[in-house]
Formats: C-alpha cells, sequence, structure tokens
C-alpha cells in the first residue's frame, strides 16, 4: 500500500485541477440554463474517474502479489513441508521438525508454544483471527523473532475445518523458498517427463526470444507425429508406448538437419524441430526425405514383437505464425498421407481466400434466416453426481439440414465484420432458451465481444429485461492480454451485479496469466482438454492438472475438466478432485434444451 500511496501523492494536483476544472463547466452550464440532468451527467463521469484511476493503481500491486502467491502455493499443496498446526488459541500443537532448527527453538520445543513467540506478524493476531473467521484464511507477512537472524516470511493461515475450534494450519514460507519454488516450477514446465526434452512452453518461448533478439528473424520449424502411435499405445499397451517415445526422441536427436536445430516434445505423440535460421527448400526436403525412409527402416522391438515406426512432418519457415502453420502442414500431409509438406503462403493464401469467402456467405446466410443454434451439453457435478448445468455450443444448421461445427466457421467469422453478428444471434438464441425453461446454462464469450458494445450492451439489457441472470455462467476464453482491463472488469462486475458466474475456459492450453486471472474475479476454471484427454497415459498432463486443481483450492473456484471421454479420464478426474466433469462419457450436446431435463427426470 505504500507504492499506491505514492502514486496518489504525485498524481493528487492532477486529480484536483481535473476536479477544479469540471466544477467551474458545471457551473457555467447550471448559470446557462441547463438542465439538471446535465450537471448529475458529470458529476458522475466525474467520480467514476476518481474511482477507476484509484482501483488501476491498486490492480497493479494486487496481481503482482498474488500471482507470486500462486506460483508459491502450487507447490506448497502439492509437498507437505513448511507448516504447522495451530489450536484456536493459536497455540502450536504439531509442526514440520524442519521447522523447529530454522524458527530458533529445540527439537520437538515447538509444541505448547504461542505462535508470537517465534513470529512478529505484520496484523495483531485478533484480527487474523477475525479475518480468518470471515474469509476462511489469512494471507500476509511477518518476521521470524526466534531465529538468529531475522528473517522476513510469507504466511498463509487457514482453518482445519468449519468450526473454528478445530483450530488451524499454518504455511510458512521464506524468499529462498520461493526462488527455489519458481525455479523447479519452470524446470517442470520446460522439461518433458518422459523423454527429458524441452517441452511445447519451452519451444514458444525459445521462437518468441529468437524474434525478440535476433537480427534475422526468420526460422524453420518441423512438426513430426508418429503415425498410428494411439493403435500401437492400445495394443501394446502403454509401457510400450513409453518405450517408442524414447527410442523416437532419441533417434531424432541423433539426425538432426543442422547443428544450431533443438528438438522438442510438444504433445503425446509430436515432436517439434526449432531451427534458428531459414533453411532453403532443397535442403529440407533432402533431410525430410532421409529422416522419413530411415526411421521408417529401422525395427523396433517390445516383448518379442518386431515392429517399425513411420513418422509424417510439416514445416513452416519464416517469422511469423510458425507453431500454426506447420502444424497446418502436418495435418495437411497426413491428409493426403504424404511423408511431409511444406507450407507455402502463396498456395495456402489462394486456397484460404477461396474458402473464406464460401464460409462468410454461410454464416451471413445462417444468420438472416436464423439457423445459429445452441447445442447443449451436461455438465456433471462430482460430488452430488447430477447433471447441474449445460453449455450452449455454438452450431449453424446448414440449408441441407447438415450441421456445421465451430470450427468450420469461427475463426474465419473473427477476421470479417460478421463475427459480431454471429455472437448476437447465438447468445440471443441462449436467451430464448432460458425464456421457455430456467434452467442453469453456460454461454461462450470472448474479449472481443465484452469490448464490443453492440454485443455488450445487448447482454446487459436483456440480463436487466428478463431477471434470469442466476441461471447464467459466461465462459470466458483464456487470453495472453487484456488490451482493455478496465472495462472488461466492469463488464464482469454489471454481469455478477445480476446474478452471473464467470468460467475461464480452456485454462492450461499455452500460457496461462495468474494475475489475469485472478482481475477476471472467476467463480470457476475449465480445465484445457488438451490436458484431459491424455491424463490417464500422460504424466505431465497429470502433474499440470494437479496444480491448475490446487491453485483453484486455493483461490475458492470450482474446477470442470472437459474432454472427459472414457471411464478411465471419469474415474481418474474425480479422484484428484475435481468438481465438475463434461465430455462424451458423460453426454453429447444436443440441440434442445428441454429434452435434456426430461431425460434426466
Amino acid at each position: 500500500m505504500n507504492k499506491v500511496t505514492h502514486y496518489l501523492r504525485d498524481y493528487k494536483s492532477y486529480i484536483l485541477a481535473a476536479t477544479l476544472v469540471l466544477t467551474i463547466i458545471v457551473l457555467i452550464l447550471t448559470e446557462s440554463g441547463k438542465s439538471a440532468y446535465l450537471l448529475g451527467v458529470i458529476i458522475f463521469l466525474l467520480l467514476l474517474f476518481l474511482y477507476i484511476y484509484n482501483k488501476n493503481i491498486k490492480l497493479v500491486t494486487y496481481i503482482k502479489n498474488k500471482e507470486d502467491e500462486i506460483i508459491r502455493y502450487q507447490d506448497l499443496l502439492r509437498e507437505d513441508r513448511n507448516y504447522m498446526y495451530l489450536d484456536d488459541r493459536l497455540v502450536i500443537v504439531t509442526a514440520d521438525p524442519k521447522l523447529g532448527e530454522f524458527l530458533g527453538a529445540k527439537k520437538d520445543a515447538l509444541p505448547g508454544k504461542h505462535i508470537n513467540q517465534l513470529i512478529n506478524f505484520e496484523d495483531f493476531p485478533e484480527k487474523i483471527q477475525e479475518i480468518v473467521a470471515k474469509e476462511g484464511y489469512y494471507r500476509g507477512g511477518g518476521i521470524c523473532i526466534g531465529s538468529n537472524k531475522k528473517v522476513s516470511v510469507s504466511i498463509t493461515l487457514e482453518k482445519r475445518g468449519t468450526d473454528r475450534k478445530r483450530g488451524y494450519q499454518l504455511i510458512l514460507n521464506t524468499e529462498r523458498d520461493e526462488e527455489e519454488i519458481t525455479r523447479e516450477m519452470r524446470e517442470r514446465l520446460f522439461i518433458d517427463g518422459v523423454t527429458q526434452l524441452p517441452t511445447r512452453l519451452k519451444l514458444f518461448h525459445d521462437i518468441d526470444e529468437h524474434k525478440e533478439n535476433s537480427i534475422f528473424p526468420k526460422s524453420t520449424l518441423v512438426y513430426i507425429g508418429i503415425d498410428n502411435f494411439d493403435t500401437l499405445n492400445e495394443f501394446f499397451g502403454v509401457d510400450a508406448g513409453t518405450i517408442i517415445l524414447k527410442r523416437v526422441a532419441e533417434w531424432l536427436r541423433n539426425d538432426m538437419p543442422t547443428a544450431q536445430a533443438q528438438l522438442y516434445k510438444i504433445d503425446f505423440s509430436h515432436y517439434a524441430i526449432f531451427i534458428p535460421r531459414f533453411i532453403t527448400t532443397d535442403e529440407l526436403e533432402e533431410y525430410l526425405r532421409k529422416m522419413t525412409t530411415r526411421i521408417s527402416r529401422e525395427e523396433f522391438s517390445f516383448q518379442g514383437s518386431v515392429f517399425n515406426i513411420e513418422l509424417t512432418a510439416g514445416v513452416a519457415r519464416g517469422s511469423e505464425n510458425l507453431p500454426k502453420n506447420a502444424y497446418l502442414a502436418l495435418k495437411e500431409a497426413e491428409k493426403l498421407k504424404k511423408s511431409y509438406k511444406i507450407y507455402s503462403e502463396k498456395e495456402e493464401h489462394q486456397e484460404r481466400f477461396l474458402h473464406n469467402i464460401k464460409v462468410n456467405k454461410m454464416i451471413k446466410e445462417a444468420i438472416s434466416d436464423q439457423r445459429i443454434e445452441p447445442f447443449f451439453q451436461p455438465i456433471f457435478n462430482l460430488e452430488t453426481n447430477q447433471i447441474e448445468k449445460y453449455e450452449s455450443l455454438m452450431r449453424i444448421r446448414r440449408e441441407d439440414n447438415s450441421i456445421a461445427m465451430p470450427g468450420e466457421f469461427l475463426d474465419i467469422a473473427k477476421t470479417s465484420k460478421m463475427y459480431t453478428e454471429l455472437s448476437r444471434a447465438m447468445i440471443k438464441k441462449c436467451f430464448e432458451q432460458l425464456e421457455k425453461v430456467r434452467y442453469p446454462i453456460t454461454i461462450n464469450i470472448g474479449i472481443e465481444d465484452i469490448l464490443e458494445p453492440r454485443v455488450a450492451q445487448f447482454i446487459l439489457r436483456n440480463l436487466k429485461r428478463h431477471k434470469f441472470g442466476n441461471y447464467i455462467t459466461f465462459e470466458i476464453v483464456e487470453s495472453e492480454s487484456i488490451s482493455n482491463e478496465i472495462k472488461v472488469k466492469n463488464f464482469i462486475k454489471k454481469v455478477k451485479g445480476y446474478g452471473c458466474k464467470i468460467a475461464i475456459d480452456d485454462f492450461g492450453s499455452g500460457f496461462s496469466n495468474f494475475g489475469q486471472l485472478l482481475s477476471l474475479d472467476a467463480d470457476f476454471i475449465k480445465i484445457d482438454g488438451s490436458l484431459i484427454k491424455d491424463i490417464t497415459k500422460n504424466k505431465d498432463s497429470e502433474i499440470m492438472t494437479r496444480t491448475i486443481i490446487s491453485m483453484a483450492k486455493e483461490l475458492n473456484m470450482k474446477t470442470v475438466a472437459e474432454f472427459v471421454s472414457s471411464q478411465a479420464i471419469f474415474d481418474k478426474v474425480k479422484l484428484m478432485g475435481v468438481d465438475y466433469a463434461q465430455g462424451y462419457f458423460i453426454d453429447r450436446a444436443d440441440p434442445v434444451l428441454l429434452k435434456h431435463i426430461s431425460d434426466k427426470k
């Protein structure tokens, strides 16, 4: 708060000057016979300006503090260390033995001591207990006074149960702990547990770093997939799959295209090679032909069975959209049953242009003919074992009555003027369903929808008119940055005022901005399906999911697992403590919300 006070003091003169100018304008307008309505508007704008300005300053410090805390507590919740249990009088009952030496107490001498004998808190104990009684936890700092050195520590104090008499749990961390945890988390996110190769996050980091620091930012990216890996994994088992992944990683590492090339493991059965320079077409084709041909001749064995591995590759070059273009090239090669494909901007541009015209025409006609439809997929409460609500998923019904999925049109719509109308049409249909039957649903919106006045005002008008906010959760897709955070926060505050809840969609799919997550005041975190679908066979997916669950619990948010497609995945996420499950194992989406409810009854 000292920093906040400093900023307010620095800008105090500007605020007072603005206030004086506006006051003079008000007086002039009032004397000129302008209406009292105009006076009220100007005063309101002045107060709003001061409120937003003050909040924005506080937000900077708040987000930074919370972002650091999240990283720290993710690790602490998985590792039972640096803790002690206190009774309702803040007297130590039990403690981690390792803390004794750190706090200047002899072994087993901590129980029976009042916590004030060891730590000087920033706040008074009575105030801390009041905060815990009200909020369920207290986070702050203090100075250890029992050790030889006065060491600053960060502290989390929380209830051990709903009954306050059951006492408290205190978690203690030093600055050294925080640095160590941050380093461990970074290493864990950047290293694949099976192959020990750098991960997709490390690849994205290296691409960005090369673009920023290189005089010649153009580079080459090769995406490589193991053909029919799922079939091999199911036939021979998970152990064989692990051996195959390690062998392929070793094989690729020994046959790199250049000395500067770096190999990465980007997901379950895909690798990437990043070369920090532009490789000519002739060089690439020579390498890709040799690579795909040589490995197909290699014999892999497992428990007496001998089999061959085949690879497919997609390549992109340049300085922009490398991962996306390499992925598109890989998918095109798989579709054409070729060993590799090199992305060509000119070739793709012409095809994409013609395709986009066709899709935009379909969207425009669908909006005009009211053929934008929400399909409703159940969301299952893993504690009550009941379907609790439904996610509304956008579909377009074609003229021949077939259904177009979002992957066919949504990205294209976002590049045209059709996206705003598409969003309005979808939200309108969801509201019409709620008018027919009041039952909890979720509605997907993007940051661009919130920042678009025609969409945001449409939502707010209907929430005010129809009074069905208590039945709506708005799912916001996680984004690396928000261009107008104040406007987004104000929108969220308004819809919450009508009883709506907020969920962060696809959390964990890319860079997860923890500070931004806090600023959105979310009630739910939807764990990205790319993590959930591999959670029973990929240790990294399991670790990342556990991290998100732990973080959500710390922030009093509920978690939803998407892509729950089997009994094994369902059992796994339930055991891990996920609150809700959604996917084909629960049920597929249906165009009529009433049908799901009838089936449920």
